[in-house]
């Protein structure tokens, strides 16, 4: 639901150009610890270097003490959905590993996530990653003014079912600006043509969630690690964007 106190606002220009600046150094950030997801490698020694990197760019972790989150990243591997503390087991090949990393830069937030694969992996799971990376490009294409939110959700949602995987309902996108999470909260799911009207400059992350089995899910005695209950393997891309007149604008890229 979206609040009526506090309605999604359209960004200035300017506030747009500083997201886009941070959202450029997000990407070579999460870029450069993707290069990293190899075998013998932790998720803690990725999140070392997250924290390395976010001090030689001079941004602030957006997710480190987030309610109380211990990590710089959240690395979810193979049937870890989101929100993986990282830890101290090494990856190993064939593992598949989401990082969901989020900057402040100059006052503003932006948000993406990335499935990385380690080593080889077999084709049906590279099909998987490529439908659910997919539907993100195809809901971004259509954030444009005058679409509504339901567009964004409903895409997303049908090319992820169409192809047999599951939407993971309890997760998704939000607004995002001055603080990482913002309303209104993006569903993966919905009805085309309903939902509120998407205005020029308005600022969302887009995020499907899927998993390569059933859409069940459990959180961890972590409190944090939610996985999918099957043990499937699930999958995980964000972007941070901007509406515009033709189509969304990617603010998270270099």
């Amino acid at each position: 639901m979206i609040s009526k106190k506090n309605p999604p606002m359209p960004k200035t220009a300017s506030q747009i150009e500083t997201m886009r600046k941070g959202g450029s150094i997000l990407y070579t950030i999460l870029h450069t610890l993707g290069k990293s997801c190899i075998a013998g490698v932790t998720p803690k020694m990725l999140d070392q270097m997250a924290h390395e990197l976010c001090k030689q760019y001079t941004v602030r972790p957006a997710f480190y003490g987030y309610m109380g989150f211990p990590g710089a990243v959240c690395t979810s591997v193979n049937s870890a959905v989101v929100h993986g503390i990282p830890n101290d087991i090494p990856l190993k090949n064939g593992d598949i590993i989401g990082v969901d990393f989020g900057v402040e830069w100059d006052g503003f937030c932006t948000d993406s996530a990335y499935t990385f694969v380690v080593g080889e992996i077999p084709k049906k799971t590279q099909k998987f990653l490529e439908t659910v990376q997919k539907s993100l490009y195809s809901a971004i294409e259509i954030a444009k003014h005058g679409m509504r939110l339901g567009d964004i959700s409903g895409t997303i949602g049908e090319i992820i079912t169409k192809a047999g995987y599951s939407v993971v309902e309890e997760l998704g996108g939000h607004g995002i600006g001055r603080a990482v999470h913002e309303e209104p909260h993006i569903y993966n799911f919905g009805k085309k043509g309903t939902g509120m009207f998407l205005e020029e400059g308005m600022t969302f992350a887009i995020e499907p969630i899927a998993n390569i089995g059933k859409k069940h899910i459990y959180t961890a005695p972590d409190k944090w690690t939610i996985f999918s209950k099957d043990a499937s393997l699930s999958g995980h891309f964000e972007h941070t964007i901007v509406v515009g007149k033709e189509r969304g604008e990617i603010l998270t890229i270099a």
